[in-house]
């Protein structure tokens, strides 16, 4: 145990570091207009995503208790929420060319990550302060 985190617990906060971290990439890769950058640290973020949710649902979330800070309801529907939000802004930067110079385009396109930047910072803090403590 480290800090009374379990070996696992551990790994899963890795792994929410690292999803932050490549998101702050991706906003980088924006604001500069890099957009082929930008998709493929997209692409690399959802991979993450995809396998983090996946180990969650299918080995954590069953193990809830009844009396769990929040039910597995939450952690779910936050879970689909974040896959389609995902699925969104990847239609968004599809159509777009590799390099975008206009810097109010550029800002929009940042603008559009706000939703998705907030609700998975706050998917992580309810996982770190629930999930990854009750089971």
């Amino acid at each position: 145990m480290i800090d009374g985190m379990s070996d696992s617990s551990t790994a899963l906060r890795d792994e929410h570091d690292a999803m932050l971290e490549l998101l702050e990439q991706l906003r980088v890769e924006l604001l500069g207009g890099a957009i082929g950058a930008a998709r493929d640290a997209l692409q690399r973020l959802g991979t993450m995503q995809r396998a983090h949710i996946a180990h969650e649902n299918g080995a954590l979330i069953p193990r809830l208790g009844p009396g769990a800070r929040w039910p597995a309801r939450v952690y779910l529907a936050e879970h689909a929420k974040l896959e389609t939000m995902h699925a969104d802004l990847v239609a968004l930067l599809a159509p777009l060319p590799a390099h975008c110079a206009d810097a109010r385009m550029r800002l929009a396109l940042l603008d559009s990550l706000g939703p998705f930047k907030h609700l998975l910072e706050h998917h992580f803090e309810r996982e770190q302060q629930g999930l990854f403590v009750e089971v």
